[in-house]
């Protein structure tokens, strides 16, 4: 009697699930978007060299790469329009249009140091400077 029983509960489970699958609404399907796997292989990473353990430019040397980046002013303009510009001893170890990216870039060219970032504007996107001054005092 026991297996008749238990027969007739699988019988019974079986139509229920069936019953519950029939009346379950189709959900829309996402498409799925395939990314491709990047690895980091040892020829990319670069060593990781805490912050404190950086060498950071001194006072001195952020004023002679300051005239260096006014000398050479109308090269870089006419060559990285749009650019952000990483720096160390008047060279230029990282270049890329995106902010978020230059510090990864200079990490990976010189992982010890902290380099001078500047930014290379477009023609003409930086007509006017915003002032730190009140505006009712432009207007006296």
């Amino acid at each position: 009697m026991n297996a008749k029983l238990s027969k007739a509960r699988a019988r019974k489970a079986r139509e229920t699930r069936v019953a519950y699958r029939v009346r379950r609404k189709p959900r829309a399907i996402k498409p799925r978007v395939v990314r491709p796997l990047v690895r980091k292989t040892a020829a990319h990473v670069s060593p990781s060299v805490p912050w404190e353990e950086r060498v950071a430019p001194t006072d001195q040397q952020l004023m002679e790469w300051d005239a260096w980046l006014n000398e050479h002013e109308p090269e870089f303009e006419e060559k990285y329009p749009g650019h952000y510009l990483a720096i160390w001893d008047r060279q230029i170890i990282a270049k890329t249009e995106r902010r978020a990216e230059i510090y990864p870039l200079a990490h990976q060219a010189m992982p010890h140091v902290i380099p001078l970032i500047t930014y290379v504007p477009r023609p003409g996107e930086m007509d006017m400077v915003p002032s730190v001054f009140p505006v009712e005092w432009s207007r006296r």
